[in-house]
């Protein structure tokens, strides 16, 4: 009965060193992700953009000339709008 109760011990003491290694690895790689992943993927950041942008163009009834001009506005509004939630500039 030694020998096998040792055994189980031993293994489950593996076992346990095991799993904290790897939970400490994974922290790490959390605390690094965690400025990567604070910053708005592109895509919904092209998102926000475009809704903003239909907003402001709404505003000036859709004017075709103004496209650019409106998209822009829109993007340095959201721009600045993630810079100060995320501390960081976005594209």
């Amino acid at each position: 009965m030694g020998k096998k109760s040792d055994q189980k011990k031993s293994k489950k003491d593996k076992d346990k060193k095991k799993l904290t290694t790897q939970t400490k690895k994974s922290s790490k790689k959390e605390k690094k992700g965690a400025k990567e992943s604070a910053a708005v993927n592109p895509q919904l950041r092209l998102d926000m953009i475009a809704e903003a942008a239909y907003f402001i163009a709404e505003k000036h009834g859709f004017d075709p000339q103004r496209a650019t001009q409106d998209w822009q506005q829109a993007e340095e509004q959201i721009d600045e709008m993630l810079k100060s939630k995320y501390g960081e500039a976005t594209s």
